[in-house]
């Protein structure tokens, strides 16, 4: 590059730099605008956190990025009723909250992929393809308590998001939820991006494994040890399991410790206790 080349690129720089300042701080000012608006009253918090077991009984240091979790939740992504409900406060203080939880040590970058929550105030129902044996594609209706949109939004059922988080293996946020996690790599295939450190081969090793056990125990007849839906694919296999992860951990670690390590170690909420 020329002397005169050098001079025009640095005076962009110099430039992009003086704009550029200005502009993070007004980002900033509006971003910490927007967290104000929207952050709950510590009351709030309390009382709604209560109600489920699960992050109640979070250490008080992880009940306080679960405070920020849930406000920057509720600043970033937009909430709709549908099938007449018009959520109220509580409702989406609910639905951020349990959404804070797999997000407390990755941080709500990892739900980038999509912007918004519908919300129904029971079950829904659902139009879903099936294939046949043929290869012939039907249309049908499902029931549903929840539904993650690939790159769209995350639908969730009010009365099924109250029975979450109890400490019963049960847990529709974190269960959608993960699918938008699984798919920041690409697909929903059950091979979510994995943290720096951790080892790809042994992820799919201990989820083929897993996989693998519960489709056998199906086909036997058997007691399966896990929640017979996560044999539906890998997808909903992953999903499934980061619920049990989320709400019945100690089961998880008994029932299957090498998958709940590489859990662990994606989620990392071992790390508060």
């Amino acid at each position: 590059m020329s002397a005169r080349g050098c001079a025009r690129a640095s005076a962009a720089e110099a430039c992009a730099a003086v704009v550029s300042g200005p502009l993070a701080r007004l980002k900033a000012w509006q971003r910490e605008r927007r967290l104000e608006r929207v952050r709950p009253q510590r009351a709030d918090f309390e009382r709604r956190l209560a109600r489920f077991p699960m992050l109640a009984a979070l250490p008080g240091p992880a009940r306080e990025v679960l405070f920020e979790r849930s406000t920057e939740i509720l600043a970033g992504k937009d909430f709709f009723g549908a099938g007449g409900l018009e959520p109220d406060a509580d409702d989406l203080l609910d639905v951020a909250l349990l959404a804070a939880l797999p997000v407390l040590n990755l941080g709500v970058d990892w739900y980038r992929g999509f912007h918004t929550f519908i919300l129904y105030p029971a079950e829904f129902v659902a139009e879903v393809e099936q294939i046949d044996e043929d290869g012939l594609v039907h249309l049908g209706d499902e029931v549903r308590s929840g539904e993650a949109w690939a790159h769209g939004p995350v639908v969730l059922a009010m009365d099924e998001v109250r029975g979450s988080g109890q400490g019963e293996g049960f847990n529709v946020v974190a269960h959608e939820l993960a699918h938008q996690i699984d798919q920041l790599n690409g697909d929903m295939d059950g091979y979510p991006p994995l943290p720096a450190g951790m080892e790809p081969a042994r992820w799919a090793a201990t989820f083929s494994a897993a996989w693998q056990r519960l489709q056998t125990e199906l086909a036997q007849g058997a007691e399966p040890s896990m929640d017979p839906y996560a044999a539906e694919s890998p997808a909903e296999f992953f999903a499934v399991a980061s619920e049990m992860y989320f709400d019945v951990p100690g089961w998880l670690a008994d029932t299957h410790p090498e998958l709940y390590q590489q859990l662990d170690s994606l989620y990392q909420l071992s790390k508060w206790f």
